[in-house]
């Protein structure tokens, strides 16, 4: 499957974010598109990144958290990663 690069968040954005979100954000976050994203999922690759991703009923959930660490961020701080 060939990426779909989207506009990822801002930082802004991604500080806004709730402590759970949904793979069409995580998506957003990192600049693919959520049909990219929910393979990367299903090939387990999401996870082995370091990004929990949990089932709660029929829908997936991603903690903010998880998203931000990977992507160098920290709530605490006004620096970001390169």
């Amino acid at each position: 499957m060939k990426p779909f690069v989207v506009e990822p968040l801002t930082r802004a954005e991604l500080l806004r974010l709730p402590p759970v979100t949904n793979l069409p954000t995580l998506a957003r976050a990192l600049g693919v598109s959520e049909p990219v994203i929910r393979e990367r999922h299903r090939l387990g690759e999401i996870e082995r990144l370091g990004i929990r991703v949990l089932r709660l009923g029929s829908q997936w959930r991603v903690p903010t958290e998880d998203i931000l660490r990977v992507l160098g961020i920290s709530r605490d701080s006004s620096t970001e990663a390169p």
